[in-house]
Formats: structure tokens, C-alpha cells, sequence
């Protein structure tokens, strides 16, 4: 298979800047109307620009408030207190029965193939809305991302068959979606960076880097020959994605781009001055396309020739919002695309602002914005401290119900800062967010975390609901949402878990508290009543031991209890960082984790190492480990072998399958003893 990147020419975006005057002395934004005719502007709202002349007044003005002599420094979304989340709402819970009812006890689903074989899909938040990930199955065949190639892998026989592969060169792979026999392979390559088949020679593009996303489909129909046949490039870089049904919700930050600005011309202030003046104008002569994302949708031939179906704007400067709050200067796109309908762009809506976390759900789409502050204007210790002590993120919610469109529904905003996509969730239609008062670089004696719970109200995210004074002193390590409870996770030397009642969204509780030694840094629910948390064990002063396993009983709130945990010794686990490499089978109590342990053996002065993953059994009656699953075949010499780190584990029918850059290896459901082996290279 043959991919070649078509070299385009500089492109006018004729229609775009047709609508767009340079002349303009005042920047206005348009207030948003929302459904129902109100308009709102409040002091979190998004504006939205009614015409590219306000657009381009906007970011030419704010823009040259901040240029220097050297530009505008490494990026453009620089000066904000901590990094942006942009999340998706959660759906009402399915199957809730009332006040105290919590969420079914698993989001890793359990599917069905011909004829009938169970299968274990992505651990994903919420149910119903599919997360990207390097593993994908249907049942029949595994698609795994791996060595920068993609793995076509039979296994509806006795042993696992790798029938094809795809290689991508020059492009980092990182995620991937399925449906049907269609993959969507996400990657990331700078302007000169295109994936071209192992048998033709790189030629770079002359230019200046940037950002580039690139969204492959390849048809997978046959598993012996895997085949590109459509890429679409924008600028930018990839932050998440999620599918709903066959529409992908995309989420792109893309900085300005062709802004060749000069330097100081040898040093001093004259030349520092000169330069800044220089900068200026580059701004004022900017047009529309340096500060609005472009995009390139190819279709690829058999023979691998791409051709130009579609090019231009990402998004119309109508499609484009502003906080009321200055947040930047890098535009954070939400990209729809119907995957049943190839890569056709169904819809865009952009935000100044820059983005990191998603969270999705099928009814809402949330972007939450830490305010930009000017750094170089504050000089002073005390002042940077108030800054970061009174920080707030501001939350924008955007109805994402209708599969083809974005529409904005209303802001609102909480106090400090978000730990990840789990800060939030939403239950009937309330959104509750779980915060610390200091970002992970600078928490305090002073600092304590929320939860708080917003309503949309009359075109606003009205807050309606607060509880503080979690974990003082102390930072959120982890929360879990279910129904109307909430479990949070703080830390500094021990780890009080806290469990919380949301029945009132008006009133949130802390009902009960659990102080023990080390911290759950992800939490899953097995039951109603049993909550399994993976983190690291430590001792009473904070100083962490290793990996540990620990088994709550939380049927009541008030008197939540640690009833078993598993530690090793100098271990960890992915699933601590990345919850896509959990697995829990409920039909077998199974909970398989990656491990990698490094730790000094005193009485024989010698290192002591392990990388594998380890399978578990977890009931109410506790932990008991059934196996340790090694892939590497040299463990006594390199007991630390990257290449055979375990990163993901996947069920089907009898067998489990773990996944390392190495290979993949079978092994029985029962007992997780080996049946098979395959290396990626033989």
C-alpha cells in the first residue's frame, strides 16, 4: 500500500476573506442567541463574532497587545494558570430507580459476536459513548496499534492469526476508532511529516513546522489487506476524541500559523523596540487564514495516489466564539464527522482557548477554560500567589443531541482547577464538577477541594449546589461519579476517600471519610456496594512503597470501608494514569492490570524487577491473585523489557489477550495459563 501527501499551493480563502475588512478600529463580538430567542452575557458567556471584520479586529488587537521582540512566544496559547479541559456531558444514567440508585457497576461492556462469543470492549467513562484507544475489537478480529503499524489480528480460531498489517511512516499513530470494517486511525506529523508505504523514500517538505492531524479510514473488510481510502489533514493537534453511534466528536487545538516574525537585529533595547514594532505589523498585515485552522480531505486510490476532494477553513468566523474572558489566542475546534458517511466534516464550532480533557457524553458537550493571565505583568511573588489562589475555570456547555450540529447552550464557572475527564459528570441534567483550589504545581497547607453542581438556567450554568473542605492541604487524585453519588480521592501523606450524596443537587453531602495509608489514583465500581481502587500503598509520612489494590465496601455511605487490598512492592500500572488499560470481566470477577515493579533486594544486593501484567480475583470476600502473565522470554537477563510491557488486555470467549509492543499472547480464561504466543515480527 502506497500513501503519498499531495503538495498543495498557498490557498486564499476567498469566500472566508471576502467578508472581512482590515479597516476596522473597535473590536465587537456578537451577543450568542440561544433556542428560545434570549440572548445572554454574562461574565463567563461565549460571543459569538457575527462577521470576519470582528474576528480579525479581535485577535489582531489582543494580539498586539501581547507580541514582544520575540513573538509571541513558544505557542500561543501561553499565559494561561494551568491547562484547559474540554469535556462532553455525561447521559442521565440508564436504569436509575430513584433517590440513593446508583449507575450500573461497569462501563467496560461486555458484547456479543457471531455466533456467540462474549468480548470485552474499551473501559470507557460513560455508557454508550466509545473512547479512542490503541486496541479495538468486534469479537472476530483484534486491531491493534502498535510499532507504528496496524495489526489485523483472526481470532475466531483455536489460536490468534495476524492476517494483515498497515505501516504508516513518519507519523505517530496514537488512537484509534472502529465500526464495521472501518477504522479511523488518528495521528500527529508536523507540516513536513505525510505517511507514505515502507518502500518509498521520505522527501520532507521545505517550510516552516507546524501542527498537523492527520484522520486515516481505512477499510478493514479484508483482514489479509488493510486499505487507505481517505485522509483528511487540518492544522492542529489532536486532544481526544469520542464516537457515538457512527458520529465522531473531534477535538482539535490549533495555534496561528504563517506569523514569520522577526528578531531583535543584534541587542540592546533600540533593537528589542524595533523588533516589537516589527511584530506589530506582521499582525496588522495577518489575514483570516493565520488565525483560523485549515483543512485537506484526500481520497487515496488503490495504487496509493491521493487526490483533492475538498480544502479550505475548518470553520466560518460565525462559527467562531470568544470567552468574555480573554483565554487566548489558539482556537480549540469541536470537529464532527459521521463515520458511516466517510470523512466528510458535518459541522465545526471554535473557541479561543486551548483545550486538553474531554468527557463525553450523547447529550452535551462541555469546554471548560482556565482564565489567561498576563505573566509578565506580574512580577511580584504575593501577586502571583493571589492569582493562582482565587483561579477559577469557567465552564461552556454546547448541545451535542443532534448528530450533525453544535449549538451553544449557556456558561458558568467553579473555583481552582480540574484533575482530568472524571472531574465531571452529568445526572439529570445537572453537571457536577469535582475541583482543588491549587493547581498539582503549587498546592498548601490552605488548599481543599470541591464538588460543586450546575444547572442550565435562562442561558447560564447557574451554580445550584457546593460542598468544600475535602482533603486540606491536600489535591484531588481521583473521583468517580455514579448516579447521585460521588467518591473522591485526596492526597498529600495519607488518603482520605470521600463519599459523597448528590441526591440534592442543591445540597451535596461528604457523608462519610476513609483514611489509609497511599492513594487510589483511578476507582472502579464492581457493584453497588464494592468499589476496586488502583494507586500506590505508602507509608504514614506520604513516601510511596508501590503499587496496591485496594477493595472498598461502600453500602453505607456513612462508614465506607477498606474490607482487602493487594500491594507489590516498587510496582505500577498504566491503568493508574490511562483507565483504558483496566480490566475488569464481571463474568469471571477478573481484573487484569499491566504491572512493571522495580525494587532493591537488601539481603542479596540485587535488583529485583518484573513486566507483565497480573490477574486478579476480586469478590466481596477480598483479592487473591490467580497469575502473573509474562510475555518476555528473557526475563532472567532483562527482567525490564520495554518491548514486552503489557499495555492492554482484551477478553474474548475463552481466552484472554494481552497486548505488548512485543506480541500478543493468548491465555485461558480460567487460570490465565499460556495457550499461545505471537511476536508482531517474526
Amino acid at each position: 500500500m502506497r500513501l503519498t501527501k499531495t503538495l498543495l499551493a498557498a490557498t486564499a480563502f476567498s469566500l472566508v476573506v471576502a467578508a472581512c475588512s482590515q479597516n476596522t478600529t473597535t473590536s465587537t463580538i456578537a451577543q450568542q442567541e440561544i433556542p428560545g430567542g434570549n440572548v445572554v452575557a454574562n461574565e463567563y458567556s461565549l460571543q459569538r463574532f457575527d462577521a470576519c471584520v470582528d474576528f480579525l479586529d479581535y485577535v489582531k488587537t489582543n494580539a498586539k497587545d501581547m507580541v514582544g521582540p520575540y513573538g509571541l512566544g513558544y505557542g500561543f496559547g501561553y499565559g494561561f494558570i494551568d491547562q484547559i479541559a474540554v469535556a462532553e456531558s455525561a447521559p442521565a444514567t440508564d436504569g436509575v430507580a430513584g433517590a440513593g440508585a446508583r449507575t450500573n457497576a461497569s462501563t467496560q461492556a461486555t458484547f456479543k459476536s457471531e455466533p456467540d462469543s462474549e468480548f470485552s470492549t474499551t473501559n470507557v467513562q460513560e455508557k454508550g459513548v466509545d473512547e479512542p484507544d490503541i486496541v479495538k475489537t468486534d469479537g472476530k478480529r483484534l486491531l491493534v496499534l502498535t510499532n507504528g503499524e496496524l495489526q489485523i489480528v483472526d481470532v475466531t480460531g483455536r489460536t490468534p492469526d495476524v492476517r494483515g498489517s498497515l505501516r504508516l511512516n513518519d507519523l505517530y499513530v496514537q488512537d484509534m476508532l472502529f465500526s464495521g470494517d472501518t477504522a479511523l486511525l488518528i495521528a500527529s506529523g508536523g507540516g513536513g511529516a505525510y505517511p507514505v508505504a515502507s518502500d518509498v523514500a521520505f522527501s520532507p517538505i521545505v517550510g516552516g513546522y507546524s501542527n498537523t492531524l492527520w484522520i486515516i479510514e481505512v477499510d478493514v473488510s479484508d483482514s489479509d489487506n488493510p486499505t487507505v481510502t481517505k485522509q483528511l489533514q487540518m492544522d492542529g493537534r489532536y486532544v481526544s476524541a469520542r464516537m457515538i453511534d457512527d458520529t465522531v466528536r473531534l477535538v482539535v487545538n490549533s495555534s496561528p500559523v504563517g506569523l514569520q516574525f522577526v528578531q531583535p537585529e543584534g541587542s540592546g533595547l533600540r533593537a528589542e523596540r524595533q523588533a516589537t514594532q516589527r511584530n506589530k505589523q506582521i499582525i496588522d498585515d495577518s489575514t483570516i487564514e493565520n488565525w483560523v485552522p485549515y483543512y485537506v480531505l484526500e481520497t487515496v486510490s488503490d495504487t496509493g495516489r491521493a487526490t483533492v476532494v475538498k480544502q479550505g477553513a475548518l470553520l466560518a468566523c460565525d462559527e467562531a466564539n470568544a470567552p468574555a474572558n480573554f483565554a487566548g489566542l489558539d482556537m480549540i475546534s469541536i470537529v464532527t464527522i459521521d463515520m458511516s458517511n466517510g470523512l466528510d466534516i458535518e459541522n465545526a464550532t471554535g473557541v479561543l482557548s486551548s483545550g486538553e480533557t474531554v468527557y463525553a457524553s450523547t447529550d452535551a458537550l462541555y469546554i471548560a477554560t482556565t482564565r489567561w493571565v498576563d505573566w509578565q505583568a506580574i512580577t511580584e511573588s504575593d501577586a502571583i500567589a493571589e492569582v493562582v489562589n482565587e483561579s477559577t475555570t469557567d465552564i461552556h456547555k454546547f448541545d451535542i443531541s443532534d448528530p450533525k450540529t453544535v449549538t451553544y447552550r449557556g456558561s458558568g464557572s467553579v473555583k481552582g482547577y480540574m484533575l482530568s475527564q472524571w472531574s465531571m459528570s452529568e445526572y439529570n441534567g445537572d453537571l457536577r464538577v469535582a475541583s482543588t483550589s491549587q493547581p498539582d504545581w503549587r498546592f498548601e497547607q490552605e488548599s481543599e477541594s470541591f464538588v460543586t453542581v450546575l444547572t442550565e438556567k435562562d442561558g447560564e450554568l447557574q451554580r445550584i449546589g457546593e460542598v468544600g473542605g475535602l482533603g486540606k492541604g491536600e489535591r484531588i487524585f481521583s473521583v468517580r461519579f455514579m448516579g447521585d453519588v460521588g467518591y473522591v480521592v485526596t492526597f498529600r501523606q495519607t488518603d482520605p476517600l470521600y463519599t459523597l450524596d448528590l441526591s440534592d443537587p442543591t445540597d451535596p453531602t461528604v457523608v462519610g471519610e476513609l483514611k489509609i495509608p497511599g492513594y487510589s489514583a483511578y476507582l472502579h465500581p464492581i457493584s453497588d456496594d464494592l468499589l476496586i481502587g488502583v494507586g500506590q500503598d505508602a507509608t504514614d509520612e506520604g513516601q510511596i512503597l508501590g503499587m496496591q489494590v485496594s477493595l472498598f465496601d461502600v453500602s453505607d455511605l456513612a462508614n465506607p470501608k477498606r474490607i482487602d487490598k493487594y500491594t507489590i512492592k516498587g510496582g505500577n500500572s498504566e491503568a493508574e494514569w490511562d483507565h483504558r488499560a483496566f480490566l475488569y470481566w464481571e463474568p469471571r470477577d477478573l481484573v487484569v492490570l499491566p504491572l512493571n515493579t522495580w525494587w532493591w533486594d537488601e539481603s542479596t544486593e540485587e535488583e529485583q524487577g518484573f513486566t507483565g501484567a497480573i490477574g486478579l480475583e476480586v469478590t466481596e470476600n477480598g483479592i487473591k491473585e490467580i497469575r502473573r502473565i509474562v510475555q518476555s522470554d528473557n526475563k532472567k537477563d532483562n527482567p525490564w523489557d520495554w518491548q514486552a510491557q503489557v499495555r492492554r488486555t482484551v477478553v474474548i470467549g475463552d481466552s484472554v489477550y494481552t497486548i505488548s509492543e512485543q506480541g500478543l499472547l493468548q491465555s485461558t480464561l480460567d487460570t490465565l495459563e499460556k495457550e499461545s504466543f505471537t511476536l508482531w515480527y517474526r
